[in-house]
């Protein structure tokens, strides 16, 4: 239970949702906030949390993800690798995904948007098209299943 992120009493809220990575947690709440506790130290995990109309998450080490109620994703955390913009990123999606260093955005067409650090093709920026239905971001891969 290293920074937290795992408290043995567990966590009270009322909670639809939970996402966890190597060094932080996130809950989803019914009202749309997120709970976040663990290790903090880029942000990813604010302790009073993050307020807003969300109805997805996504932890990775150093950055979290949102994916508000209109289809928009919100950041924050890590961002040296544009993995976590705090704008944001552009566009209208179903659900997300957060790797190691990148991100990923499925819209409702099938196409992914990918942002982030790409090096081993992980994230092309370009995106992938594709009738896909569901996507995965492992720390340097990214899985998409397709319909």
């Amino acid at each position: 239970n290293d920074n937290g992120r795992a408290p043995p009493d567990g966590v009270e809220g009322d909670f639809v949702a939970i996402a966890a990575s190597a060094f932080h947690s996130l809950a989803l709440r019914r009202n749309g906030n997120v709970a976040c506790w663990g290790m903090n130290s880029n942000g990813q995990a604010p302790p009073d949390g993050v307020e807003g109309d969300f109805v997805a998450i996504a932890a990775s080490a150093f950055h979290s993800l949102a994916l508000r109620r209109n289809g928009k994703v919100a950041c924050w955390g890590n961002n040296e690798s544009d993995q976590a913009p705090p704008d944001g990123i552009q566009g209208v999606f179903i659900a997300i995904a957060a790797g190691a260093n990148h991100s990923l955005a499925l819209r409702r067409n099938g196409s992914v948007a990918c942002w982030g650090w790409n090096r081993l093709g992980q994230a092309p920026p370009e995106g992938v098209e594709g009738d896909f239905v569901a996507i995965a971001a492992g720390r340097a891969h990214s899985l998409a299943l397709r319909r």
